[in-house]
């Protein structure tokens, strides 16, 4: 047997999950961020930008993220399905900093635990001030609190963490044995007794307040606790207990509610930090809402006009630098922002989809710029820069189709409520719209290539597919837009459309199990190719000589563009019950590149029909492949919201 496929190094990533609450993290030295992508968590250096990927083959969601005082150890908690055990992967973080200063793959070493003992999911994750000690909460299936030896693995205690869902745990920063722990109508004061083992906890007195408190933040004192709650209020809360004495010595110390501030925040408090004021040495609050404020408070909970700013999404993440000075903040719409703390200002550091991609395309005569088309929005993005140069929103619906025109003049889209929309690429404003294109979602659709159809001035054509079986053809003049064709062959949605190099035939592909090649022109079939399969994707050879796809069971099918047989079929390179949803070719038809539902980017022999290279980042389905017209790059988006961008110098060599 040949050696295995190489894993491909990846030269960029652009994501980031901003829904999780608290995930964005500064390490204690200031120079990397911690951020979770879907199934992994990335480590970013703030000088160079250079990513690491701390993946350890886990291919469930991260749920939560906590880095240990001393900067040691990183703790990710994930979320599974059904009645399945969820992972906490701890990482030494001094070994994961080595292997990026010698630009090394990372070891099995560095991931020093994989814990498991909550079901469905890790809803919070947290460090003890000496990093001896792990705490972990369970989500809401689960519910359970487990404290755990970071040296060893081995859980020390647990208990229930309350009789309702909890949300939240927050160590003290000068005692490792004591936490706080919030959720819906409590909070609670923990103390760890290591020899017995057991947790000791104690209710705080909330008085008639009744809320479900969703984030905490502790005092540098230890004295006070802050929680954010759901109707956007910030609680103040003396966190003082008594040491774990006999059931019968009366309390000296009992948690209570101090306060709570009366002016509200929009859509609830998601994030809160504690900052001391140089000046006063008091302790102020930043908090974060749902409705993208972000407002420092007094230490008597009100709220200071001078310091407070609008960011787009709620904010989830509030990660303070280790100088004071600044802090991070990632909102649920995927920003990150770094605001000075004396001037409040915000500066928009990194953005990305919030939701999953659906399509991917470069410019036919660029490499530098992508499109990519996402849930209520399209982003144009720079391949060099990695970063956004256009965002067009479109609110409430989803894009499922682009493609630009030979010109770039125009950025053509399909949407979720039957529509084309066209754009122009510079200031992204609509340039036609075509309301009723299909009943369905509009799927798939092209540009129809060839003759005046590479003229704006001059009519051309765009051909779409629906999820209602429909396939239309479209002529755009300058004033108007006219159906010329509606065929309806296909009795499932059509997932992909490609047009051949003169513009005179297209392929369309079904979930129904059938690609039809259809003449433009006419508006007629010219032949069907059939197979027991839902076709996800197809393209023509470069020859033209036969048509490639891509389907369910984990299938890639050569077809002959002549008869419109099958040739042969081959193994995607996953399990069978994964999807090949995607393909891209080499403009000498030599190689070819398929993306999976097995999260796994491939490069194949055409002829021999071989794969001879692997890559693997995404954590969620690949959506779409594409390759650059300089055939340097390529550009790979999924459904957990990340764009991946790739080398090809070492993809084209075999094994």
């Amino acid at each position: 047997m040949g050696s295995p496929p190489p894993n491909l190094a990846l030269k960029s990533a652009i994501g980031f999950t901003g829904s999780i609450c608290g995930g964005l993290h500064y390490l204690p030295c200031g120079k990397f961020v911690v951020f979770p992508l879907g199934s992994v968590a990335v480590l970013k250096s703030l000088s160079t930008k250079k990513q690491y990927f701390l993946d350890a083959g886990v291919d469930k969601n991260v749920s939560c993220v906590a880095i240990s005082g001393d900067g040691r150890y990183l703790a990710c908690g994930h979320e599974t399905t059904a009645s399945f055990k969820a992972e906490v992967l701890v990482w030494d973080l001094n070994r994961v900093l080595r292997a990026y200063a010698k630009n090394e793959e990372l070891s099995k070493d560095c991931v020093l635990h994989t814990l498991f003992q909550h079901y469905k999911r890790v809803e919070s994750v947290d460090f003890s001030c000496d990093g001896r000690h792990l705490a972990t909460l369970g989500g809401l299936d689960d519910n359970d609190l487990v404290v755990w030896d970071c040296e060893t693995g081995v859980a020390v205690c647990g208990s229930p963490a309350a009789t309702d869902a909890s949300h939240c745990v927050k160590w003290l920063h000068d005692r490792n044995d004591r936490f706080v722990t919030c959720g819906q109508l409590h909070v609670r004061v923990w103390q760890v007794c290591v020899k017995t083992p057991r947790l000791h906890p104690i209710n705080v007195s909330l008085g008639t307040l009744r809320r479900d408190l969703t984030c905490l933040a502790i005092s540098t004192d230890d004295a006070f606790a802050f929680a954010g709650n759901s109707t956007g209020e910030v609680v103040k809360i003396d966190i003082r207990r008594d040491e774990i004495k006999p059931f019968d010595e009366p309390e000296v110390f009992h948690p209570r509610i101090i306060g709570y501030n009366t002016d509200r925040f929009g859509q609830g408090v998601k994030s809160v930090a504690c900052v001391v004021n140089p000046n006063t040495g008091n302790t102020n609050v930043i908090a974060g809402a749902g409705d993208g404020t972000v407002n420092i408070l007094n230490p008597q909970l009100k709220r200071i006009p001078s310091h407070t700013c609008k960011l787009q999404g709620a904010v989830t993440s509030i990660s303070l630098h280790p100088d004071g000075r600044t802090f991070l903040a990632g909102t649920e719409s995927s920003q990150r922002y770094s605001v000075d703390i004396s001037t409040f200002t915000p500066e928009l550091r990194e953005t990305a989809h919030f939701g999953g991609i659906h399509d991917v395309c470069f410019p036919r005569a660029s490499s530098e710029i992508f499109v990519t088309a996402s849930e209520q929005d399209i982003r144009v993005w720079s391949a060099k820069k990695k970063q956004e140069l256009l965002r067009i929103d479109v609110p409430n619906v989803t894009c499922y189709a682009i493609d630009v025109t030979d010109s770039g003049q125009s950025i053509v889209s399909g949407w979720s409520d039957g529509r084309i929309r066209s754009f122009y690429p510079q200031s992204g404003r609509l340039q036609f719209m075509i309301p009723d294109a299909h009943a369905e979602a509009v799927r798939s659709l092209a540009i129809v290539k060839g003759g005046e159809c590479h003229r704006e001035d001059k009519p051309w054509q765009i051909m779409s597919g629906g999820g209602d079986g429909r396939v239309r053809v479209w002529r755009i003049y300058e004033k108007h837009q006219v159906m010329l064709h509606s065929m309806k062959e296909h009795r499932g949605s059509v997932n992909s459309i490609v047009c051949n190099s003169d513009g005179s035939q297209a392929v369309s592909a079904s979930a129904d199990g059938s690609c039809i090649v259809w003449n433009i022109e006419r508006g007629v079939r010219i032949t069907a190719l059939y197979d027991k399969t839902v076709f996800r994707s197809v393209l023509y050879h470069p020859d033209e000589s036969q048509y490639l796809t891509a389907s369910s069971a984990n299938r890639i099918g050569y077809f002959c563009a002549f008869a419109g047989e099958p040739v042969r079929f081959i193994n995607g390179g996953g399990d069978v019950s994964q999807d090949v949803t995607s393909l891209a070719i080499f403009g000498d038809g030599q190689y070819y590149l398929s993306g999976s539902a097995d999260k796994v980017l491939r490069l194949w022999h055409y002829d021999d029909g071989r794969q001879v290279a692997s890559a693997k980042g995404h954590s969620g389905t690949i959506s779409k492949v594409k390759l650059s017209p300089d055939e340097k790059t390529v550009v790979s988006v999924g459904m957990e919201g990340g764009i991946f961008l790739w080398g090809l110098d070492n993809m084209r060599q075999p094994t």
